[in-house]
């Protein structure tokens, strides 16, 4: 499988699950940010990033996540990240960035963050 691809599974009308392959950077960020924001525009207000398969993200992968945030929490929704590996959370943590985002250990847990 391609190590870029990124796949989409609708849950409900509200929550739609993103799952980035193993590697998003900067030959895969820019497509991360028009299925979020296609997603968005369709009326998903939660989206899930879930990074089991993820090995390894640049900044520029960070940046499709933090770019697109603001307009899911301003239409009462959010980007949940799920399935987060020690690596990949070591990357947030040194950027500062784990508390700015809203993480669940797995997929149901952050399904369960549009139910609230």
């Amino acid at each position: 499988m391609d190590k870029y691809v990124i796949t989409q599974e609708p849950v409900n009308d509200a929550t739609v699950i993103l799952k980035p392959e193993q590697i998003l950077d900067n030959n895969n960020a820019y497509k991360m940010v028009e299925m979020i924001t296609a997603a968005q525009a369709y009326g998903y207000r939660y989206i899930i990033v879930d990074m089991a398969q993820l090995e390894f993200i640049s900044s520029a992968g960070v940046g499709s996540l933090l770019g697109t945030v603001g307009e899911s929490r301003a239409n009462g929704g959010d980007i949940v990240l799920c399935n987060v590996s020690e690596n990949i959370m070591n990357i947030l943590n040194v950027l500062d960035l784990a508390d700015f985002f809203t993480i669940r250990s797995d997929k149901d847990e952050a399904v369960a963050v549009g139910r609230v």
